[in-house]
């Protein structure tokens, strides 16, 4: 069976790794390589084995590909996304599915409409990890889910697109729900209000994120919560990010190695994954599944504009100071 041809809108770190994901998949081939700067499009294509690029995605088109994996902070993805469902192109989104709801909601139109398949980039989901606490929350084993709580600091380079509000969207929505809400609402269920609080203490400069560090509480429709705190600031080495989860009969401890330490009334016992294939490659190959059948992923668009609702939900809740229903967002 040939080979999927897949083009890269994107140079990046992020652009390579994905890009090898499906090369590592067995499945797929990089057709060409696209950036604003030719010679960042020109080394991100020869390090995937392609000798295809562009200064433009939109010529993309020209290197007539199956899909395109989109690798792009957050406005330009948008920007091209809108581009590659118009021009008939499946697309798998590098991480959230937008930079706001209302473009997320023209994604989601567009791939209902043209019968595209659209794949958000959280590979969490694909994670053997993440999969076996899903299993032991929804199996019942450890009994109803009381509560989720996590913690990341990150420092990214405050000169980056991560730190400008209007380039990425705000942090809740690209750095907290890539760590958190996404893979715990797939565990957790339907979140239904959130309330938050937030602050701005470094960055201070016009034009930088607003949240800054945030901290949000969401809720879900059968009772449990999830507390989530994230910020760009924080002293090094005390970026705890481990996950917990407490259940009415026992709870998971997510290590940052992605080993888990699972709790029962009586004991509790370690649980190691071979990584390998990685959740990436996973993820592409889900994608290519996708492809063949039709199908969908484990992050289709409108499960995905749910990620958005939240982070627009959590920058109204910590301005205004109240719980903030998602019914406000629908």
């Amino acid at each position: 069976m040939a080979k999927k041809r897949i083009a890269v809108a994107g140079a990046g770190n992020m652009a390579r790794v994905r890009g090898q994901a499906f090369i590592d998949t067995g499945r797929a081939e990089i057709c060409a390589v696209a950036s604003r700067r030719a010679e960042s499009a020109q080394a991100c294509a020869a390090e995937l084995g392609c000798e295809v690029y562009f200064d433009d995605c939109r010529r993309l088109a020209e290197s007539q590909p199956d899909a395109l994996l989109i690798e792009l902070p957050h406005r330009p993805q948008d920007e091209i996304s809108l581009w590659a469902l118009q021009q008939g192109f499946d697309v798998l989104i590098g991480g959230c599915l937008a930079s706001d709801l209302e473009t997320g909601e023209q994604i989601v139109g567009l791939a209902a409409d043209r019968d595209l398949v659209v794949e958000a980039g959280f590979q969490r989901r694909y994670d053997p990890a993440w999969e076996e606490i899903r299993r032991l929350v929804t199996s019942g084993e450890l009994g109803a889910p009381v509560m989720a709580m996590c913690m990341a600091l990150w420092h990214p380079d405050p000169n980056s697109w991560y730190c400008d509000q209007e380039l990425s969207g705000g942090m809740p929505l690209t750095h907290m729900s890539y760590c958190y809400f996404n893979a715990l609402r797939w565990i957790l269920g339907e979140p239904v209000a959130v309330g938050a609080a937030a602050n701005r203490k470094v960055g201070i400069a016009p034009g930088r994120v607003i949240e800054e560090s945030c901290s949000a509480l969401i809720h879900f429709a059968d009772g449990a919560f999830l507390t989530a705190t994230a910020s760009y600031i924080g002293p090094q080495g005390m970026g705890d990010a481990r996950t917990r989860l407490v259940c009415a009969a026992g709870g998971v401890l997510v290590d940052a190695d992605e080993s888990l330490t699972v709790y029962h009334p009586d004991r509790s016992e370690q649980r190691t994954f071979a990584a390998t294939p990685s959740s990436m490659v996973r993820q592409a190959d889900a994608f290519l599944d996708a492809l063949a059948s039709r199908g969908t992923g484990r992050n289709p668009p409108a499960d995905a504009l749910v990620d958005l609702r939240i982070a627009a939900a959590i920058a109204v809740a910590a301005a205004q100071r109240r719980t903030v229903s998602l019914e406000e967002f629908c």
